[in-house]
């Protein structure tokens, strides 16, 4: 089967929007001209490719929408997708929203609003300043010298983000360690985790407020710190005399504050006690159970959630949710 290219160039205002999708392949987006989304497209042909389309659209708003697109949702969940590589050059200021299926994501060198997305595939991103919005599931994160507040959930990847500076984060992972190069402002920071760590790389004048909330976790710092106190499941101690509030919530994850080349150690507690200079984060409230109106249903596995993708019942979004719910 031969390969099809397919390019298209959109005039747009500031701030730019652009919605990105793919099934199968890659999203490269770079810096482009002002007022120009310049995109090319790629598809592998393969035995399935007359199923699937690329179609790229532009709203009355100046809004531009690429996807690859099933054309056979009734048979959709027999099709295997051809692998489309997006290319796209795009101008400072704009707004992305971009989602990959089994497809890796590339963004560098912008300025502006980022919401990025991906099942089973891996992010790299790097000299963003914005706004980042991050969502993966068994897929890895890795970034460098990103700038902007952060909102970060992943279920089974590891996430890797070097040289940074985020004002605030908020950020949660199942089972994968959670690393973050960065200088702490006034926040918040807050994180949760079921199994994963939470290490932050940290400058040597770094001072803060730790709180881990965990039923096994503990707080390890290469800085300074006093004394932890502990009470009712909850573990507080001052880094260098206390600060901005850095919160982990999790079941056997550490907190962990640390200057590069030196080792993070156990914070040691105190006599244990209730902690009365800082309030506990409240705990979830109880769910009442409520009686099934119908039989309950096996989980969807992976495989089927990815086929659900394909023929367009689902989209990543609820994929996303569903997945980090069975995990």
């Amino acid at each position: 089967m031969s390969d099809e290219t397919i390019k298209n160039t959109f005039q747009v205002t500031a701030p730019a929007r652009l919605r990105v999708s793919n099934i199968r392949g890659s999203i490269t987006v770079e810096p482009g001209e002002p007022g120009i989304i310049d995109v090319t497209a790629v598809k592998h042909g393969n035995f399935d490719s007359s199923r699937y389309s690329v179609e790229m659209t532009q709203d009355a708003d100046g809004s531009v929408h690429i996807e690859t697109h099933s054309n056979d949702a009734l048979f959709g969940f027999l099709s295997y997708p051809p692998r489309v590589e997006y290319s796209l050059k795009v101008p400072q200021g704009i707004h992305v929203d971009a989602s990959c299926v089994s497809s890796s994501l590339d963004v560098q060198g912008l300025e502006g609003v980022f919401k990025f997305k991906t099942v089973s595939g891996d992010m790299q991103l790097a000299n963003l300043s914005g706004p980042l919005k991050l969502g993966t599931v068994s897929g890895d994160i890795s970034g460098s010298h990103l700038a902007g507040s952060l909102d970060l959930s992943s279920v089974s990847g590891k996430v890797r983000l070097q040289e940074s500076s985020f004002p605030s984060a908020d950020a949660s992972t199942v089972s994968g360690d959670l690393i973050l190069q960065t200088s702490l402002s006034d926040g918040p920071y807050q994180f949760g985790s079921v199994s994963g760590s939470v290490h932050l790389l940290v400058p040597p004048d770094t001072h803060c407020n730790a709180e881990l909330n965990s039923v096994s976790g503990s707080i390890r710092s290469s800085l300074p710190a006093t004394a932890m106190h502990m009470g009712h499941g909850l573990k507080v101690t001052q880094i260098q005399g206390g600060g901005p509030a850095v919160r982990l919530k999790s079941v056997s994850g550490n907190l962990s504050f640390e200057l590069e080349g030196v080792p993070a150690t156990p914070v040691q507690a105190s006599t244990p006690g209730p902690v009365e200079t800082i309030t506990p984060i409240p705990p979830l409230q109880p769910i009442l159970p409520v009686p099934p109106s119908t039989p309950p249903q096996a989980p969807l596995t992976t495989a089927e959630i990815l086929q659900r993708i394909e023929r367009g019942e689902l989209t990543v979004d609820e994929a996303l949710k569903l997945m980090k719910n069975q995990s």
